[in-house]
């Protein structure tokens, strides 16, 4: 029978699962389209909740599953044991079975819940005989099938928490927030009601599989099944699924002929390891040392690049095949990249090199070797005696704004042409950026396309998996294939390069430094594509010249078929904000104040989880943020998972005081892990001495500051 219930003024329905296992209620399945690919437009969905405990029996932290819901054709199906999954899973497989279509059901995180169910069902087989499952690594599960039913994951897809989801794509039904008690204490006996699992505990498991139904029939149905399109694994997919359209929309010959290309441009597998080791740095994240542990109290701006990836991709030349050439030739080859005409990569040693000025580039995870007395601020290089780099053209222009050093030399270098990048990249960075710009903000569509526009990047900068990840058997665990896929398999019909990204990357990085070469100290910190600036006034000419330049780009870019004044502003600074209180203690440690409202960014701080502390003791926010900042376990807000792989028999008491005996074949547990700011003392030191050098330069007339 169908029992329902009220919570906050919704009446919600379910079913039990040991109804339609008895036969007392039939699955809740709609009548369904069958498409060509054999899927039905079914909506499934799945998801589990657990309590994570300690056992004293094991010593270890463990964890086992209460209650689990299924979403099935907008009805909820109520599960308390694997057996009961196990039973209407496969009913669910016979119903489809018997009319020769398979289905889809989508997880959120499917990791999670695949770190309980991997020993329960018997997983289809591939040919070579491994469960025939994707994942990315040994605990990132993209899909898995058991018999017509493809358990996918939802948030590789969309790339977002499922709490985003009824807004970014228009949904009736939203995730509930804060209505399931995590700290207590659950079993599969613990009742439902009754002082047990509450109606709006259960409303909140209700809703998490009730958005993935809706999700399914509102996104999923008509932008691929009805397209017969098939569904990609995750966000980049979608990119790479738009590209490969325009790619084939091709001639024949054309197609050809960009395959010959796309081929001779690979590095070798050689090549492409230093590359993706040494030359792909990604953005650039660093804060002025000497702005930092200090409050600032007085106007700054915040500029932004707007769209600062993919107007690389638009406005900038990519190099395509790069070939060897003579160290000696490198003053050759770096006047011809400052014509802009071809571009170098090489390996290059430096001496004597040291920061020009209150900046610091370079990451000591990206250079081959360094001098035993180089110093690193906050994981950036500030000196050394000796450094071993390999750097692109757009690098060198970087490390000529940035250092200064006595000698040089070069070690290995390439050469190749500049040209622009495909039409079929550059036509699909466009119209997703036409797209952001024009839909209305509150639409599904509008952040679909901006997730797809910012996706174009990760595309290029993607690695290329050597072996698959198989599940073993014997070990219930999930581990490389023996059978590693040869580079020239991984990359027979790639369409984008590895070099693109690379350059992508680098063209942002440079524009970052050009902003702090201009703004010298008043650059307080810079994130990939933003910079914040004291004293502004003093810069407002600068980046009306860079915007200015930028824009004569934008009349002359090719835009194919769109608005190009739509397209005017792109890789253009723009004022993000004007902030009132700001400070900074490195990269992705800063509190700051604007409109009246303070945000605070820390790396691996669970965010409003300071906040949330500072208010409970009393603090003020401005004045703790420091670093010996801390939070403990009860109130960091963050979490920490536990693998076991290992089937176990326990025993567990629920928060009324029933012990049952408990059995899981794997799980996961989750545990709440204090938070501790990682500020190296070093580095607080050279902040200290930093400031003092400022102070006595302001003293002598120095400089402005």
């Amino acid at each position: 029978m169908i029992k329902s219930f009220r919570s906050k003024k919704v009446r919600y329905r379910y079913i039990l699962a040991a109804d339609i296992i008895m036969g007392a209620h039939k699955l809740p399945i709609k009548k369904f389209t069958k498409y060509k690919n054999g899927y039905a437009s079914t909506a499934m969905a799945f998801d589990i909740e657990t309590t994570s405990y300690h056992s004293d029996k094991y010593d270890k932290d463990l964890a086992t599953m209460y209650i689990w819901q299924l979403g099935l054709d907008g009805m909820c199906i109520i599960g308390r044991t694997w057996y009961e999954f196990k039973k209407v899973i496969d009913l669910i497989a016979d119903y489809f079975d018997a009319r020769g279509t398979k289905v889809y059901c989508w997880i959120q995180n499917f990791s999670f819940e695949f770190q309980f169910i991997k020993s329960i069902l018997p997983w289809n087989e591939t040919k070579g005989g491994y469960a025939d499952i994707f994942a990315k690594d040994n605990r990132t599960i993209l899909y898995a099938k058991y018999r017509c039913i493809e358990f996918r994951d939802s948030l590789a897809l969309t790339a977002m928490g499922l709490a985003k989801y009824q807004k970014n794509f228009n949904l009736k039904v939203g995730k509930l927030a804060g209505d399931l008690d995590y700290s207590v204490s659950r079993h599969y006996l613990t009742p439902i009601g009754k002082n047990g699992i509450t109606n709006a505990e259960l409303a909140y498991c209700i809703n998490d599989v009730m958005v993935l139904n809706e999700w399914h029939n509102s996104y999923i149905v008509p932008h691929f099944l009805d397209q017969e399109k098939n569904i990609p694994l995750t966000s980049t997919g979608l990119v790479r699924s738009d590209m490969k359209d325009e790619f084939n929309a091709m001639t024949k010959e054309e197609k050809k002929k960009m395959r010959s290309w796309l081929s001779n441009s690979q590095p070798s597998e050689q090549i492409y390891k230093i590359w993706r080791n040494y030359l792909f740095r990604g953005g650039l994240t660093h804060a002025n040392t000497v702005r930092c542990n200090h409050l600032l109290e007085e106007p700054f701006d915040s500029y932004d690049l707007k769209s600062a990836h993919p107007s690389a991709e638009l406005q900038r030349k990519f190099p395509g095949k790069f070939c060897r050439r003579n160290e000696k030739a490198f003053e050759k080859c770096l006047k011809q990249a400052m014509d802009g005409t071809y571009a170098f990569w090489g390996i290059f040693v430096f001496h004597n090199i040291r920061a020009e000025g209150w900046h610091c580039l370079e990451s000591k995870s990206k250079l081959i070797e360094y001098s035993e007395d180089a110093y690193f601020e906050n994981g950036r290089l500030a000196y050394a005696d000796y450094i071993k780099v390999a750097l692109t053209d757009i690098d060198w222009f970087n490390y000529m704004d940035m250092y200064e050093w006595s000698g040089y030399e070069c070690r290995m270098l390439y050469q190749a042409k500049y040209n622009y990048l495909p039409d079929y990249v550059r036509k699909t960075v466009i119209k997703y950026f036409i797209q952001k710009e024009t839909l209305p903000k509150d639409s599904p569509e509008y952040m679909l396309a901006k997730r797809k526009l910012n996706s174009c990047f990760g595309m290029a900068a993607t690695g290329l998996p050597e072996r698959e990840i198989v599940l073993n058997k014997d070990t219930n665990t999930l581990e490389l294939s023996p059978q590693s896929k040869t580079y020239e398999e991984l990359t027979k019909w790639l369409i984008m390069l590895p070099q693109w990204a690379i350059y992508t990357a680098a063209y942002t990085r440079r524009a970052i430094c050009k902003s702090i070469k201009a703004c010298g100290v008043d650059s307080i910190y810079y994130d990939t594509d933003s910079n914040k600036i004291a004293n502004p006034d003093r810069y407002e000419g600068w980046f009306d010249s860079y915007n200015k330049h930028v824009e004569d780009i934008n009349k002359t870019m090719e835009v194919y078929d769109y608005d190009r004044e739509k397209l005017m502003r792109i890789g253009c600074f723009e004022k993000e904000y004007t902030g009132t209180r700001y400070k900074v203690l490195g990269a992705k440690r800063y509190m700051v104040e604007h409109d009246g409202e303070v945000q605070v960014t820390v790396a691996g701080m669970v965010k409003g989880s300071y906040e949330a502390y500072c208010k409970k003791e009393g603090w003020d926010m401005w004045e703790h943020f420091t670093d010996k900042l801390e939070l403990p376990a009860s109130d960091s807000w963050k979490k920490t998972t536990v693998y076991y792989d290992q089937p176990f028999d326990d025993e567990l008491t629920d928060f009324r005081g029933e012990t049952v005996s408990i059995h899981e074949g794997s799980c996961v547990a989750i545990i709440d892990i204090p938070f501790s700011m990682s500020v190296e003392q070093e580095f607080m030191s050279r902040i200290e001495l930093l400031r003092q050098q400022r102070e006595r330069m302001i003293a002598k007339g120095g400089f402005l500051g």
